[in-house]
């Protein structure tokens, strides 16, 4: 009986100490950035399933739960938006930023930086030629897609810099196969580098941002991702861009002429950019379910800015709320 007793104290005491390991590992963990941090979801989107995720950790943010800022502009016509002052860690906008949103194509900034830490790693090179070996076909009829097919050959770099000034989708599925073996094995990557920047409330199913239930992210995270993204030479050196043009070969060894043009109206001068700005970041989105979208970062009188808004309206009115934003600099 003595010896029975001793060994459920014993058993007592392992789980009691496992308890207290497993507690304040999760009340030590930190980010690289020390304004990230987990976030519990209150919002829902209709047919979007929301799960609470532990550890918000509201001494980090930069928008508490709930918070909302400067919002009437945007409360009737947006999805969500918000805007940081990057040099003193102010939100200056913010509307439904902790509220889980289609990302549509600003997925792209995340696929773009996972192809990056590949470059870097080694495991694939700018120059590299990848032959395309099936087709990509998408069940979204507005899906912008190349004309790339079976056969086709073409270089890492053309990919990646067409991928983002001009959100071919099927380019996104061909460097994440070639990078990761498939896209879910992409998608696995994409989300432990999210993870790793604080983006806890982000969850993607593919690196091209058409619409899935599982696919989403926030205003808030696509503040941390653009941020992350910036810290890449090559992704703002494309972002710099307002078309390119570059060579394919198809399956026959034809040579084929493609311009990638900026899908971004502030970079082609459709849209109205005040001299005093400077785009340093940017990925557009549209999709029917996540609207009209635009992440930015911007340089404001040389002060760094941070911006998103997903519009529920147009792409016409997604502009006009970046002119307020603008407005709103200090």
């Amino acid at each position: 009986m003595i010896m029975r007793k001793g060994f459920f104290y014993l058993i007592f005491i392992l789980c009691l100490t496992a308890g207290i390991f497993v507690w304040a590992f999760m009340m030590s963990r930190s980010y690289e950035d020390p304004y990230n941090g987990e976030v519990d979801i209150s919002g829902d989107m209709e047919g979007l399933s929301v799960s609470r995720l532990p550890g918000y950790a509201t001494r980090y943010a930069v928008v508490a739960n709930k918070e909302e800022i400067n919002a009437e502009k945007f409360e009737d016509s947006t999805y969500a938006a918000i805007m940081v002052n990057n040099e003193t860690k102010e939100c200056l906008v913010a509307h439904n930023v902790h509220e889980r949103i289609y990302p549509a194509s600003m997925t792209k900034l995340l696929t773009g930086i996972v192809v990056c830490d590949a470059i870097e790693a080694g495991e694939i090179s700018m120059d590299e030629i990848i032959t395309v070996d099936h087709d990509i076909r998408f069940d979204d009829t507005l899906a912008v897609q190349s004309s790339l097919s079976i056969g086709s050959k073409i270089s890492v770099r053309n990919l990646l810099t067409a991928l983002m000034l001009s959100s071919y989708n099927d380019y996104a599925i061909i460097l994440a196969e070639k990078i990761a073996g498939s896209v879910e094995k992409f998608a696995e990557r994409m989300n432990e580098k999210a993870r790793s920047s604080g983006a806890t409330n982000t969850h993607f199913t593919n690196p091209h941002g058409l619409d899935d239930l599982d696919h989403y992210t926030t205003a808030y995270d696509m503040y941390l991702i653009v941020n992350a993204a910036e810290e890449y030479e090559l992704l703002q050196e494309i972002d710099g861009y307002t078309d390119y043009t570059y060579t394919y070969e198809d399956g026959a060894g034809n040579v084929w002429d493609d311009t990638a043009t900026a899908t971004n109206h502030f970079i082609t001068e459709q849209g109205t950019l005040p001299s005093n700005i400077v785009i340093r970041a940017w990925k557009t989105g549209t999709t029917t379910g996540a609207g009209n979208c635009l992440t930015m970062n911007v340089l404001i009188n040389d002060k760094s800015y941070t911006m998103m808004v997903a519009d529920s309206i147009s792409k016409d009115d997604l502009y006009q709320k970046y002119s307020i934003l603008f407005n709103m600099a200090d």
